[in-house]
């Protein structure tokens, strides 16, 4: 009778394994919500937890502080009476008795386990990337790295994407020389189309970054002391490097889930309410994998943390998958897009383009509806055009003034 009350009375433990933003969102919100019956530990292999990794770019190029870094507050947090615990990463999960091995040899007991992991940079199958000096550009270990590099040296960064472009930025105004190589043909091939594309390298070229389009490092290639000194490109040709910095995708971290014994596909698969394949343990952000997707993107991200709070919560939610835009920033350049971004032969394309100030927009249109839109430089109306796409309004009537936005259109109206 004894030990039933004393489980009775026992809170209940939600331990959260991953301190990066997914993470720590939730263990914040769960501490947010003061509920006295429960303990909340975060769990993450970085010293620091709880920073907004969408800023490292902007730490990299000197444009903020690591004052800066926040997105959570921790201290409120363990002033709460959560128990935060970092750079001591979870080496085992045990299903049967619900329990967690940390590197450090500690051993921890679970009611409700969440899987926050993330993901880790994508190492290509280079000959000679096993190197130190070869790295990815995902944590704070990544920038302060990449921030120890003094004077000017050469840089090379493998990937056009987003974050290879951020590196890049960070990396020349910082001094150094920075080379990127890219295996499309043009830049964020996933985001823009080869026009906006080309204005984009342009203004980036002005900052002194060479772009190497459509072409792969051949060999990374080790001095003496075993790092990287040089690179051979696909012509034979060699070039000096002190850092490469792979940016060329990402990979869902899903060892310690794997060895649990979770359904893994890509990802950690969840359902709806974010569980996973094993009772009592749940997934989420870029580590999990739901209706066959995988999720890089904070909005996705966000909404799956406000699933699980009502799950955990004893109440019912669903995450489902909705069209998310696309909003990025690269050295001050703005860039929008969302949905098609290239046109079927069905669709309908218009454009605009003023290259004097630097203004590039297109929208593409189907039987009436608009289905994508890629916005350049002035991006003020890619959340209007986002709602047309999914509200799924008719623009038939407003096709001629379309391009020029939410006020011309409405002008029209009146």
């Amino acid at each position: 009778m004894r030990s039933v009350i004393a489980a009775s009375l026992r809170k209940e433990r939600i331990v959260i394994v991953g301190g990066g933003m997914a993470g720590s969102k939730l263990a914040y919100e769960l501490c947010q919500q003061q509920n006295k019956s429960t303990q909340i530990t975060l769990i993450g292999e970085e010293k620091q937890l709880g920073y907004n990794r969408i800023m490292l770019s902007s730490l990299l190029a000197n444009d903020i502080t690591q004052a800066d870094m926040a997105l959570v507050d921790t201290q409120k947090m363990i002033l709460s009476g959560a128990e935060i615990v970092s750079g001591d990463p979870v080496q085992g999960i045990s299903a049967e008795d619900k329990s967690l091995s940390l590197h450090s040899g500690r051993t921890l007991y679970y009611d409700k386990l969440i899987l926050a992991t993330g993901s880790r940079a994508s190492i290509l199958p280079i000959q000679g990337a096993s190197a130190e000096n070869v790295i990815g550009f995902r944590n704070w270990q990544d920038v302060q790295t990449m921030s120890a590099m003094a004077g000017s040296q050469p840089v090379s960064v493998i990937g056009g994407g987003l974050l290879g472009l951020e590196a890049a930025v960070g990396l020349a105004k910082r001094g150094h020389q920075v080379t990127v190589f890219h295996r499309s043909k043009y830049l964020l091939n996933r985001q823009l189309d080869r026009e906006s594309a080309r204005l984009l390298q342009n203004k980036l070229e002005t900052m002194g970054i060479t772009f190497l389009l459509g072409e792969s490092p051949q060999a990374l290639l080790h001095n003496d002391q075993g790092v990287v000194s040089h690179i051979e490109r696909a012509d034979g040709s060699i070039m000096a490097t002190n850092l490469v910095v792979m940016a060329a995708g990402i990979t869902p971290e899903v060892k310690v889930a794997k060895q649990a014994g979770l359904q893994i596909n890509r990802a950690i698969l969840v359902d709806a309410q974010m569980r996973t394949s094993c009772p009592d343990v749940f997934a989420l952000g870029e580590c999990c994998e739901f209706d066959g997707q995988t999720f890089g993107l904070v909005a996705p991200i966000w909404s799956q943390i406000n699933v699980l709070l009502a799950v955990l919560a004893g109440k019912h939610a669903d995450f489902s998958v909705a069209p998310v835009p696309t909003k990025l920033k690269v050295s001050g350049v703005n860039l929008f897009s969302v949905g098609r971004i290239q046109p079927t032969a069905d669709d309908n394309c218009i454009v605009f383009q003023d290259e004097g100030s630097n203004h590039y927009r297109k929208l593409i249109v189907n039987d009436g509806y608009l289905v994508g839109a890629i916005l350049y430089g002035n991006v003020a109306d890619g959340s209007w055009y986002f709602q047309l796409i999914q509200n799924k309004t008719n623009v038939s009537d407003m096709l001629d003034l379309l391009v020029f936005g939410e006020a011309y259109c409405q002008s029209k109206v009146a």
